[in-house]
């Protein structure tokens, strides 16, 4: 019999040997997550163009915004709790030429995870501390504090306003690094202008500098902010704004200048002398306009007061030009003082009449009205009774003070201001130009304005033409040089008593 067909006898199992575990673990690192594929859109707007960079839980893509058709930074990251402050930025609609563009935040199931979307514009480039033009950091402070404005009109602080956090879009500094974003408060917002002035000055350190050394006035504004003297950022952008401005354009005035001298009806010869003469002087700071003019009166007689006059106007010129542009060529040029400089140049001017005259054995002597203007100041001095006056369309104002028997008799109220002007005594000088060797000089500073005018002029106008008729004179003519030619003929239809000489600086708008 057979045996029955049975199945073949499967070996017995063998047991696998013992896992030996080694005493040192390697620590894997991260799974982190897949990075998406080209041609991938996300929230059906972004198609992925490529890569830029991935990381264990952020990937960096450039991608196309299909709604736009402009190419932007998409940003990926594991973490749903990522972007929060760029959605907030998005959601209130803060938008602003100085602040990075945010196009889109969004968040995407993608299984068991969610990944966070940020979507900025692109290509941003990194700003380098060191070795910028002060103007060009000037001009992004201006753009960044007005940037700020808008921020904290939305009740929103940057909260994290530091170099790293700067970049250049197309020439167009860009702040981002919003992560710190948060509500306003008064003192938050304040910190955001210190943190700008503090980056403002990190960014004017050149490389390898421990310390600015950029101009005074920049400094100046910088400390104020980091010091908290601004509370809201328009006012720190304002004075930004107006220093960039300045730095530009130190001078905001132009001159037109009208100047005429004339014999008069009287006399013989004309003693007066007159000096027109600017300077544009350059800095690493900008242009500066530089003017100086004067009027000076002779006495004397015949080949004397001519010569006094001449000797003051012709010092004057060399005396300050020299002085003014000598420190700027040194090597550690210092501010100036411009009262103080005009002041040494009549003393010099003094000097060197005084010495002439003891040397010709002449009487000669003269008066002298100056003014040195620089930038939007003017600063004048006189000796003697030759005047300086202030000219607004509605206003004329008399700088100086005359250094006459006449006026001070006006002064302990013995004669009025107009009977000076044909009193018999009143051409008795008591100050003058080459009398004696200290020299007291009268020194005056004024804010000049455009629309406005500077006359100098002697004794043979202002005592012929009223105050009110040289305003209206002034005012009259477009060209102050036609204006110039009216006051003579006006000053010698009423008498011409003596030399007439004016000078008028008219200010505009640069």
């Amino acid at each position: 019999m057979s045996a029955p067909n049975l199945p073949p006898t499967l070996p017995e199992p063998i047991e696998p040997p013992p896992r030996i575990v080694s005493s040192k673990t390697r620590h894997l690192p991260p799974l982190g997550f897949s990075d998406l594929p080209r041609g991938a859109i996300v929230h059906n707007r972004f198609q992925v163009l490529r890569a830029l960079e991935t990381h264990p839980h952020l990937n960096k893509y450039l991608v196309l915004d299909e709604l736009t058709g402009r190419e932007c930074l998409l940003l990926e990251s594991d973490d749903p709790q990522n972007y929060r402050a760029e959605k907030r930025l998005l959601d209130a609609d803060v938008h602003h030429p100085a602040l990075v563009e945010i196009y889109d935040v969004c968040q995407i199931n993608f299984g068991d995870h969610i990944r966070a979307y940020l979507a900025h514009e692109y290509p941003l480039t990194p700003v380098s501390p060191g070795n910028l033009r002060a103007m060009t950091v000037l001009q992004w402070g201006a753009q960044l504090a007005d940037a700020l404005v808008k921020l904290h009109s939305k009740d929103l602080v940057h909260g994290a306003i530091v170099a790293e956090h700067l970049y250049l879009a197309d020439y167009q500094i860009k702040l981002g690094g919003f992560v710190n974003l948060t509500e306003y408060t008064l003192e938050r917002g304040m910190q955001d202008i210190v943190d700008l002035a503090h980056t403002l000055q990190t960014l004017l350190i050149p490389a390898k500098h421990d310390s600015p050394t950029f101009a005074s006035a920049i400094a100046q504004l910088i400390e104020r902010a980091l010091v908290r003297e601004y509370r809201h950022a328009r006012a720190f952008q304002i004075d930004l704004q107006q220093l960039l401005d300045e730095l530009r354009h130190p001078s905001k005035l132009t001159t037109v200048v009208g100047r005429l001298s004339d014999v008069g009806m009287r006399r013989e010869i004309d003693e007066d002398a007159l000096l027109t003469t600017e300077i544009v002087q350059f800095t690493q700071n900008g242009y500066q306009l530089i003017g100086l003019y004067a009027v000076a009166d002779g006495m004397g007689g015949a080949s004397a007061g001519e010569v006094a006059s001449r000797m003051v106007t012709e010092t004057l010129a060399r005396y300050v030009t020299t002085n003014l542009l000598a420190p700027h060529f040194a090597s550690t040029p210092t501010d100036r003082d411009y009262a103080d400089l005009l002041r040494a140049a009549i003393e010099q001017a003094n000097a060197d009449v005084l010495e002439a005259r003891v040397r010709a054995q002449t009487d000669m002597g003269s008066t002298v009205v100056a003014a040195l203007v620089a930038g939007n100041r003017a600063y004048i001095a006189n000796v003697g009774d030759s005047r300086a006056y202030l000219i607004t369309p509605d206003r004329i104002t008399k700088l100086t003070k005359d250094h006459s028997f006449v006026q001070a008799l006006a002064d302990s109220g013995a004669i009025s201001e107009e009977d000076a002007r044909t009193h018999p005594q009143r051409n008795y000088i008591l100050r003058n130009i080459g009398d004696k060797p200290n020299l007291a000089v009268d020194l005056f500073d004024v804010h000049i304005e455009a629309g406005q005018s500077l006359l100098l002029c002697c004794d043979g106008l202002w005592e012929m033409v009223r105050d009110e008729e040289i305003r209206e004179i002034v005012n009259r003519h477009r060209n102050p040089q036609d204006a110039c030619r009216e006051l003579i003929q006006v000053a010698n239809r009423n008498g011409g008593d003596d030399n007439i000489t004016c000078v008028i600086v008219r200010f505009e708008g640069a």
